[in-house]
């Protein structure tokens, strides 16, 4: 029988089936086997071209997110090297089976965070941060129904991550309170979806203590030079092709992308 690392990692492939349809006896069943086995999924997606991580993606950091996918806590997934698009990428919407945007802060550290000795604080995050940017996280429902794939599955999938457009640095975000910045999604030059800071875990530099402490509990720390995407202030906005959709962060600026196909 094909093994669980494999059978995930084949699904990007649109031919293959949903991950909702692994087989029972590959599902990991709890979220540590969950993500000891998205540890196994990113080493054979490096081998098979996808390069080298390059940072975190934190998902269901909102409780309308949570609701969505009834998954009650925050949940981590690796980015590649492949993840990066440039701002203003045309986006081939017949690569993907369900793409949304989702409206994200993003930070590139330059300092190593390590919660193994101790919980961190907003503060000590803040001071480890190189630049912050506006980020849009591409994402794809690759699950069916997400309350019946269940957050191990997810997980061990990197959490619906597909790809990242990153903005331009900000120097002068440090003059910004993050919580209390307005995010929001633009269809075709229409605002769709909106959200705050503050309804990412109530500040989005929490969704990097949370990692922080996610990673330490797994022996490890968050490296200089690494990019997390700390979750998105609005619902995603699921694309349809030929659609141009934007993302814009007061204070922060916008980027956008085009959906072609």
């Amino acid at each position: 029988m094909i093994d669980a690392a494999t059978w995930i990692a084949q699904t990007l492939d649109l031919h293959a089936p949903d991950i909702g349809a692994i087989p029972a006896a590959l599902r990991p069943p709890d979220l540590e086997a969950g993500y000891a086995l998205q540890d196994r999924v990113t080493a054979l997606m490096s081998s098979r071209g996808h390069g080298a991580t390059i940072g975190w993606k934190v998902g269901s950091t909102t409780a309308s997110m949570q609701r969505l996918l009834g998954v009650p806590q925050p949940a981590a997934g690796r980015m590649f090297e492949s993840s990066l698009m440039p701002a203003g990428a045309t986006i081939d919407f017949r690569r993907y089976r369900r793409p949304a945007i989702e409206c994200e802060v993003a930070v590139r550290l330059g300092q190593p965070l390590d919660a193994r000795d101790g919980a961190l604080t907003i503060e000590a995050v803040a001071q480890a941060i190189d630049t912050v940017h506006p980020a849009i996280e591409l994402v794809d429902d690759r699950y069916g129904d997400f309350v019946q794939a269940g957050a191990p599955l997810m997980v061990s999938d990197h959490f619906f991550h597909a790809g990242l457009v990153l903005g331009d640095p900000v120097p002068s975000w440090r003059e910004l309170y993050l919580a209390a910045v307005r995010g929001c999604t633009w269809v075709d030059g229409q605002e769709k979806l909106a959200g705050t800071g503050a309804d990412v875990l109530g500040h989005p530099l929490k969704s990097v203590v949370w990692l922080a402490g996610h990673l330490a509990r797994r022996g490890q720390r968050l490296e200089a030079g690494e990019i997390i995407s700390t979750g998105s202030l609005p619902l995603p906005c699921w694309a349809q092709a030929g659609q141009h959709i934007e993302i814009r962060i007061e204070g922060l600026g916008r980027v956008g992308v085009e959906f072609s196909g």
